[in-house]
């Protein structure tokens, strides 16, 4: 929202710090909030952007009721002056006496010099010179901060300032379509940052918090459109029950040419126009005279009829001899069912202990429903208890899965900071389906061992909106287990695979041989790219035998488990969809055996699912080729899972055979294939050649 005492306040010292300039009356060009928590301009056109190194949160704004650009990661001490900051671009054509004004906060440890530049064609930088003749500098109670070498100065921290510069009398400032300003910070006495609280220390990790930064302009002679607001949003409603409220904006003109004419305003194609809010087109027209146009009034409303979406669109006002004006405009059709979660693979068990320094990554996969159709949102995951609210963050790190196969880990999720959060984009149904998984934290309340804990996904609006606006739970809870030897419900023992799978993929522990109800263990087949070792927070085993080891992948399973681990299933990491499987059906893995195990974090249980495989016996069997047939006879009927896998250990076909022949032309590339075949009685293997 915007801050009116403030600025009506700042608009006052400004016509006094200027009333010895005659310019034509100043309109407001382009205008920034950040109520939003965005570096869209809140009215107008243009952009916001860091510069040299800095970074974007948000935080309390001037006055407190609202938001502002937050920004941190300064240079060091003694280094790279007049480099970071903030830039904001900002056409100015048809408009000339040029003015921008802002607020500012420094924190403490924050630089007290800040130096305004400005460019005409974006490449080229000049320090404005800022006095007391062309600039104001203040606390937000009046007292004058003043100027140092044409810097603004803050002489405290943790306080705001109203801070403006008169443009006026830089000429190539006006009618400009390519004009920039940026405000950066400068050493303050040629060689180090001086502190904002003169009793601190400059840090580099200081902030500068920004404001209400306005751009305005004087019309001059040249033709102009005026919209007032300059931008509308908030047009909503449910499937079925359109079209939205209208909302009024003014449109106004001067200067136009020629003398007498028409203005015309067009909508987009998801909205429609009115002159009184009750008759709505698709296009309006206003005469005007003289070369003005007085304001008009024009409504504009979201079109009944449309399927659930963002619709981010621009209205369109054009004639006169201005240049086009461009309104943007912001609404939402929601379907009116609740968002939810479906489909939800969620493993029984995950590791945990406080303090945790024996992490292992922990996956599940679940289909998001109810959400806007085609639509990108950006998300993290956490994990909860049952008596969290229903709005808690939760805890545990998260690590991104992308559909492209990025891994990304982070402990400091945000949806505000790029890196921070993942993003996916649903279907025309208003569905995703991924894999998201979490590291376990030390957390007290929510990883020690024998806690139930329920995943959650964090989502913003879908409109690049920053802040949490929906909250996803699961309904069934997943235990903590803690590396142990002891017989006991909240104790488990390592696990660690050595597979053909394919990298980035995921694996599924089952205690039973068809893969039904929940797993026991779920987490990603190595490398996908993410060092876990360098943490120093992960179990010894993970760190070396586990992270990036092609196919390898490594969790924890429970001490109490008389069926053992039946059954390692390999699923897509695109899809969710299964793969392959390796199964046994008395969960005994060679010399591994995984049934009741009470191995702890060091007698670490291995599944090889690559090599050691038995070739097929004669009395069970055999598999052999001719050119590039492929040929299976059993001596007993059998339902069986055929993968085939070539030399580089990739598995290149997958299929299904019942009953106790089996011949299949395989269309491959001439070579040396490994042929696994996966029963009730085992799992057996044997090398072919095809050509």
């Amino acid at each position: 929202m915007m801050k009116n005492y403030s600025k009506l306040l700042f608009a006052m010292l400004l016509a006094i710090a200027f009333s010895v300039y005659e310019a034509s009356a100043q309109v407001t060009i382009t205008q920034w909030n950040f109520d939003q928590e965005v570096l869209t301009p809140t009215l107008g056109s243009g952009t916001a952007d860091n510069i040299g190194g800095t970074n974007t949160s948000w935080a309390g704004g001037n006055p407190s009721d609202g938001r502002a650009w937050n920004t941190a990661a300064y240079p060091a001490q003694s280094t790279l002056s007049g480099t970071a900051g903030v830039q904001f671009t900002v056409s100015t054509s048809g408009y000339s006496d040029i003015q921008v004004s802002w607020d500012n906060r420094h924190s403490n440890t924050a630089a007290n010099r800040l130096r305004l530049q400005y460019t005409f064609n974006g490449t080229d930088w000049v320090n404005f010179e800022a006095s007391e003749a062309n600039a104001v500098n203040q606390r937000l109670n009046g007292t004058p901060a003043g100027f140092d070498e044409g810097r603004f100065v803050a002489d405290t921290g943790s306080t705001w300032y109203n801070r403006s510069a008169q443009l006026s009398a830089i000429a190539g400032a006006n009618n400009n379509p390519a004009f920039a300003v940026r405000i950066v910070t400068e050493f303050v006495d040629g060689e180090n940052y001086g502190a904002a609280n003169p009793t601190s220390t400059y840090g580099s990790s200081g902030t500068v918090r920004y404001d209400n930064v306005t751009f305005t302009g004087g019309t001059g002679t040249a033709p102009l459109l005026i919209a007032d607001p300059a931008a509308l949003s908030g047009f909503n409603y449910l499937v079925g029950e359109g079209p939205s409220e209208g909302q009024f904006t003014e449109i106004s003109g001067s200067n136009l040419e020629p003398a007498a004419g028409e203005i015309t305003v067009t909508a987009p194609a998801s909205y429609e126009v009115s002159m009184d809010g009750s008759n709505f087109f698709p296009t309006l027209t206003f005469q005007y005279s003289d070369g003005i146009l007085s304001p008009e009034p024009v409504a504009v409303r979201l079109k009944a009829g449309l399927i659930a979406g963002n619709y981010n669109e621009v209205l369109a006002v054009t004639g006169g001899g201005a240049g086009a004006l461009s309104l943007s405009l912001s609404g939402t059709v929601e379907s009116g069912l609740e968002p939810g979660l479906a489909d939800v693979i969620q493993p029984l068990y995950m590791q945990g202990t406080v303090p945790n320094n024996y992490r292992v990554p922990f996956a599940y996969h679940a289909t998001l429903i109810n959400l806007l159709p085609n639509t990108t949102y950006r998300f993290y995951n956490k994990i909860v208890l049952g008596t969290d609210s229903p709005t808690y963050n939760g805890a545990g790190n998260v690590i991104f899965v992308s559909a492209t196969g990025a891994f990304t880990r982070t402990s400091s999720p945000s949806l505000a900071t790029a890196g921070s959060y993942g993003e996916f984009t649903t279907d025309a149904t208003g569905s995703y389906s991924a894999w998201f998984m979490t590291e376990p934290t030390g957390n007290a309340s929510r990883f020690e061992p024998g806690t139930e804990l329920f995943m959650r996904i964090i989502l913003n609006d879908g409109n690049n909106g920053t802040m949490e606006t929906t909250y996803l739970t699961t309904t069934e809870s997943t235990k903590v287990l803690g590396f142990g030897t002891a017989v006991s419900d909240t104790a488990g023992t390592a696990i660690r695979g050595l597979s053909d799978f394919g990298e980035k993929n995921f694996v599924l522990l089952y205690d039973n041989m068809e893969g039904s109800g929940r797993p026991l263990y779920g987490t990603q087949i190595e490398a996908c790219g993410i060092d876990f070792a360098a943490t120093n927070s992960y179990a010894p085993f993970y760190a070396t035998n586990v992270s990036g080891i092609m196919g390898a992948w490594g969790g924890i399973v429970p001490n109490i488990n008389a069926n053992g681990v039946k059954r390692v299933e390999e699923r897509s990491l695109a899809s969710g969809e299964m793969v392959g499987y390796a199964s046994l059906v008395n969960g005994i893995w060679g010399e591994t055996n995984t049934v009741n195990p009470t191995g702890g974090l060091d007698n670490v249980l291995v599944i090889n699912t690559t090599n050691g495989i038995p070739s097929i016996p004669a009395s069970y069997g055999k598999i052999y080729s001719w050119n590039n047939l492929l040929n299976i006879e059993l001596t007993a009927s059998s339902a069986a899972l055929v993968n085939v896998i070539n030399i580089q250990g990739r598995t290149v076909a997958t299929f299904e055979m019942n009953g106790n022949r089996e011949s299949r032309e395989m269309n491959l590339p001439s070579g040396i294939y490994l042929v696994k075949i996966q029963t009730a009685n085992g799992i057996f293997s044997q090398k072919v050649l095809l050509n």
